[in-house]
């Protein structure tokens, strides 16, 4: 069970949503809310995108952000270079860890399609109180809760005829005056695998996900102003028999309940917000089911779990912003073989890792300026049991990795500290200068900390090699700038945004040295075993939105992102950096209906890690179209993805772990070709 001291327990009883500001829908796929008071947002809303099958989807709509793909539900968030953890990602405030040391389960995966109204991201430097780790940004889901004085539900559905994919999900609102009942349900399936430009078959690349949930909400306030709330939320998510093909295993299942309990209270006009939130996942995955396993290869099975509990409570006044926080999880996973009985490998054994926080932020008008500072302290707490594997009992080397590892200083207390500056200067109605400094701390995962044999349980690098952890690490170190403008005017928008990023002890895989871990990746067929570690990098970009109405029927948007990630320490490149990236759209409008033909261009992407042994991948561009009809009850429409069919590599998209495929094994994985799809939605 996840261990809770009282400490946590006492201060940290309740959590807080943070307050966010949003724009209405309309026909642009990324809308910027800018102004006073920060912060500046970017939302990705569905309503005007292509289908999604995951919520990550929707990140390739939001300036400087990407998606690392590694099957068609696992797909982890990138910003401005930076992936997984680093990022810190939540869905309606929480964040939660899953099941998945190789990141099967993204924080993404369990957002509700038929809930979310938007993924929002804080563009440019997270204040403090977006979140602990903001190191890497931080992106929301923002999804319908539970609703007082308000009777309304949709159903909806989409299909792709690539990969035969559907999707059908419903949710429903009964609210009076005092309390509020929120149900939903949605169910989604992959029948077939997806083919490429060129014909060719990627697999596995099939799915089944159901999720079905609710929340019932309970107004305290005595006056009907619905400024005071208590609500209970409860997800469950099953997904099944769902491809991973750049991956090593596939998912035979993830099962997962959540529950969250949250309020908003006002005292003497202190706004105070909290929330609590506990998750119970566990995880099963292999190398035989949904693909070809070769005959020299072992099959493989593993058993995964944990438990999570995240909490926050906040209050505000004025210029002030608050607030207490703790995250912590508890992860196990054991590797057997279904053939032979005897064989297992503790992969990871009651990892403990927790972190404990407390923030403050202030925000105030000063002449033309709008100036936001923030601190957090951070306390991280990690810890392993010992571990064992079958193998030690004939093999040396294997043996004295496991007893270094138990014999390891594996219980690890650190301390981060971050600091942030925003500042907005408008210069008249139509031009705002932008400025961001910061710096900020993060802390290993657990699977760079505590994975002791050389494996690829590494929280979705998919790069094909094997790593052992370090339980030593330390914090990486950012120091941030960011400049920009943004500029609105008459029939103009357009916000261009510069960025530094320099990064100390940032953590990555570096040749092994240790002879036994050699010896032992030799043995399972790796010449060039990785051990995680600090290193120094940089990063710096730029990220730009623009669009022009050109007339009351019809606009354009540009949304355009580049980063450059470089090694410090040595003459090298950052490992799975995003190439530059232009969506250009032009979008219709009158009267019901909508249109929108797009495209979406890659520039080619040669500055790659030589150390990781990353491959270049060529530039690409697709066309993508669409139309609809969109009235107060309900939405139909439809398009085409991929119009041209044209085949390409996405360089984010990892390499191909599966055997006896029409894609080699090592090649880098292809996009999706053709595919046309429809979506509906009926709302009362």
């Amino acid at each position: 069970m996840l261990r809770l001291s009282s400490l946590s327990i006492s201060i940290f009883s309740v959590l807080i949503l943070p307050t966010i500001v949003f724009a209405d829908e309309g026909d642009m796929e990324v809308i910027e809310v800018k102004g006073r008071p920060q912060e500046n947002y970017s939302i990705a809303s569905p309503s005007t995108s292509i289908p999604q099958i995951d919520a990550s989807d929707l990140l390739e709509k939001l300036p400087g952000a990407a998606v690392n793909g590694n099957g068609p539900l696992t797909g982890i968030a990138q910003y401005r270079g930076l992936y997984g953890d680093r990022v810190n990602t939540q869905i309606n405030g929480v964040s939660l860890a899953g099941a998945g040391p190789n990141a099967m389960d993204t924080p993404l995966s369990y957002a509700s399609l038929i809930l979310t109204e938007g993924v929002s991201m804080t563009r440019g430097i997270a204040p403090v109180s977006a979140g602990i780790d903001t190191l890497g940004g931080s992106i929301e889901v923002i999804e319908s809760k539970a609703t007082l004085d308000e009777t309304s539900g949709e159903l909806s559905g989409q299909y792709q005829t690539n990969g035969d994919r559907g999707h059908l999900g419903g949710k429903a609102n009964l609210g009076s005056k005092k309390q509020a009942v929120l149900l939903y349900a949605e169910k989604l399936e992959g029948n077939t695998n997806v083919t490429t430009g060129d014909g060719d078959t990627i697999t596995p690349t099939t799915y089944e996900k159901t999720m079905a949930g609710g929340e019932y909400r309970l107004n305290l306030s005595q006056n009907d102003i619905n400024d005071e709330s208590i609500a209970f939320g409860y997800q469950f998510l099953e997904t099944n028999d769902a491809g991973t093909p750049a991956l090593p295993m596939d998912i035979d299942f993830i099962r997962t309940h959540r529950f969250k309990v949250e309020g908003e209270h006002d005292i003497s006009n202190w706004d105070l917000n909290w929330h609590m939130a506990y998750s119970d996942a566990k995880h099963g995955m292999d190398n035989y089911s949904l693909r070809d396993k070769p005959d020299t290869t072992s099959a493989r099975y593993n058993h995964a779990d944990s438990n999570s509990f995240d909490s926050e409570i906040s209050i505000a006044k004025d210029a002030w912003l608050l607030g207490l926080d703790a995250r912590l999880s508890q992860h196990n996973s054991l590797i057997t073989d279904p053939t032979t009985a005897s064989f297992y490998i503790d992969n990871f054994n009651d990892v403990q890792d927790d972190v404990y926080s407390i923030f403050a932020q202030w925000q105030q008008d000063i002449g033309q300026w709008n100036w936001q500072f923030g601190s957090r302290i951070k306390n991280y707490r990690t810890d392993a049991g010992t571990i064992n594997t079958s193998m030690a009992s004939t093999m040396t080397a294997v043996q004295a990795l496991v007893d270094d590892f138990n014999n390891s200083e594996r219980s690890q207390v650190q301390t981060g500290l971050d600091l942030t500056i925003n500042g907005q200067y408008e210069f008249n109605s139509a031009w705002t200068g932008i400025i961001g400094l910061a710096r900020k701390q993060d802390s290993a995962s657990y699977q760079e900390r505590y994975l002791w044999l050389p494996m690829q349980s590494t929280g979705g690098l998919a790069d094909g090699r094997t790593y052992v952890g370090q339980v030593d690490l330390d914090l990486e170190t950012a120091y941030q700038l960011e400049l920009g403008v943004d500029f609105e005017h008459n029939k103009w928008q357009f916000s261009p945004r510069a960025f530094v990023n320099r990064i100390d002890n940032y953590i990555q895989g570096t040749p092994a040295t240790d002879p036994n871990v050699i010896a032992v990746a030799a043995m399972m067929g790796d010449d060039n075993p990785m051990q995680f570690s600090n290193v120094d990098a940089l990063l710096y970009g730029m990220d730009v939105t623009a669009s022009y109405q050109l007339s009351t029927r019809w606009k354009i948007d540009l949304l355009s992102s580049y980063v450059r990630g470089e090694r410090r320490d040595i003459d090298d490149n950052l490992y799975r950096i995003a190439p530059l990236k232009v969506n250009l759209g032009l979008n219709f409008q009158q009267g019901n209906w909508i249109g929108r033909l797009e495209g979406v261009a890659n520039a080619a992407q040669n500055k790659v890690s030589e150390t990781q042994l990353e491959e270049t991948t060529a530039g690409y561009a697709i066309m993508n179209i669409s139309a609809g009809y969109d009235v107060e009850s309900w939405t139909v429409r439809a398009g085409i993805n991929n119009l041209f069919d044209t085949e390409y590599e996405n360089h984010l998209a990892g390499y191909n772990r599966v055997y006896n495929s029409d894609i080699a094994v090592g090649s880098r994985m292809p996009g999706m070709g053709l595919s046309t799809w429809i979506t509906g939605a009926y709302r009362f």
